[in-house]
């Protein structure tokens, strides 16, 4: 009797768990997380099964335009939250959901579109945590710029900048606050600060000053102007 109690309840499960609409599970989840950051999701669906959600062709875009696309993912929903991996080329992004409402982005070499065509595209490689509660997070990451069209006096056109980035969401978008700093191979060194504001129905304001350090002397490069057409002056010091 036990012995066809335990086998009903093993044949229950595996239907339970064969059947399980994870598809759905994973869309509310999806659903959910784009309410809460303003971030718009496009995919492509190509199976659903326990072991997890495939989907291809997975696009993700900001409230500012910046633009990440990938080949191919894998989401599962968890009892904390959700899990997922998205593969890009050479580069990836591993996603983690929790309970407590955090969200937990890990990168390697991952090629952004900034939406901006003065910074171009971005190669990102770092970690950067956003709590859903309270709508802010932070990381540290590794940009690197390779078509960029920043006036910085280097022969160099690939620089990398590595960044100390916090924002908060202030009902018209997020506020980021980015510490930086640039190195443009042993031609130049320089850190600074930037600050993105939102905007009603425009891009983000941006603004900030960096200082640089380079063969041909000292400067600042000082931000103005909004993210899709920035706009800056070179000051050498005297």
């Amino acid at each position: 009797m036990i012995g066809r109690i335990l086998l009903f309840l093993g044949i229950f499960v595996a239907t339970v768990v064969w059947h399980f609409p994870y598809d759905r599970a994973i869309a509310d989840r999806v659903a959910r997380l784009e309410n809460r950051t303003g971030i718009q999701v496009d995919y492509t669906p190509l199976s659903a099964s326990a072991g997890g959600v495939e989907w291809r062709d997975v696009r993700l875009t900001t409230r500012a335009g910046v633009q990440v696309a990938f080949d191919q993912a894998t989401l599962k929903p968890t009892w904390s939250g959700m899990s997922a991996q998205a593969i890009q080329g050479k580069g990836q992004a591993r996603l983690v959901m929790g309970r407590s409402g955090e969200l937990t982005v890990r990168t390697d070499q991952l090629k952004i579109d900034s939406g901006s065509p003065q910074f171009g595209n971005m190669i990102v490689t770092g970690n950067i945590t956003h709590n859903l509660s309270r709508s802010s997070g932070e990381g540290n990451v590794r940009l690197e710029l390779p078509n960029h069209k920043i006036p910085l006096p280097v022969d160099q056109i690939t620089f990398e900048v590595g960044s100390h980035i916090f924002w908060q969401d202030r009902g018209l978008g997020y506020e980021v606050r980015a510490e930086v700093k640039l190195t443009g191979g042993s031609e130049m060194a320089a850190d600074g600060n930037l600050l993105l504001e939102p905007a009603i129905g425009q891009p983000a304001r941006l603004s900030g000053s960096i200082n640089f350090q380079t063969k041909l002397g000292k400067g600042r490069l000082i931000l103005m102007g909004n993210w899709k057409s920035p706009q800056w002056t070179v000051e050498y010091d005297k």
